[in-house]
């Protein structure tokens, strides 16, 4: 009981960060048709297990690994091989934390949709990122990430990149590809909210 209080406080507490990190009020998934995401550049592609991660190519890419701590699982005997791998390129590195980021979300969650996969798109700026989802929603939002489950695809601007806003989104994604029928956007922005709050328990 006193964990759900907790967990209820923390969400309320957030709601200002976290529901910008949705996308939109009522659900990422409602977007238009229009993909987008292309524009503004051309993008460095990267594949890891749980997600293809496209970084514009104005981003740096050394500088977007170190804004991803995944410190919390250096001696998880599954993943501490990436703490022990000295020659690691960039790429791999970043493709190897966004899965430690999944997997850390599902087990959280304790939800695992088969053949769970989506794409991150990481934007040189906010501007860019508040195009996108101008382009998407059809709407102007200055927000620091947001997800859409009509194309599997979150997106985020490097200034707002971190392991914890990643991995709230990942929680989105993972929640709307395990309910075949969508919870609704309260109940999921606060399973999302778990993911954050316990991802480094």
């Amino acid at each position: 009981m006193k964990r759900l209080l907790l967990l209820t406080a923390y969400f309320i507490f957030l709601t200002g960060i976290v529901s910008a990190t949705e996308g939109s009020p009522v659900g990422a998934a409602e977007g238009s048709v229009a993909e987008g995401g292309a524009a503004g550049g051309d993008w460095t592609v990267i594949n890891s297990s749980y997600a293809t991660i496209y970084v514009q190519n104005s981003v740096d890419l050394k500088s977007t690994v170190r804004k991803i701590d995944v410190d919390f699982a250096r001696y998880d005997p599954v993943e501490k091989k990436l703490f022990l791998d000295r020659t690691i390129s960039d790429t791999n590195e970043l493709a190897n934390k966004i899965d430690i980021l999944a997997r850390k979300a599902r087990k959280i969650l304790d939800m695992y949709p088969p053949g769970f996969k989506i794409n991150i798109k990481i934007y040189d700026n906010q501007e860019a990122l508040n195009d996108i989802y101008k382009e998407i929603f059809e709407e102007e939002a200055d927000h620091k990430a947001f997800y859409v489950h009509k194309f599997h695809t979150i997106y985020i601007s490097f200034s707002n990149l971190s392991e914890s806003v990643l991995a709230h989104e990942i929680g989105h994604a993972i929640i709307d590809a395990y309910f075949t029928i969508s919870p609704p956007p309260k109940i999921k922005e606060l399973l999302a909210c778990y993911v954050d709050l316990h991802l480094r328990d």
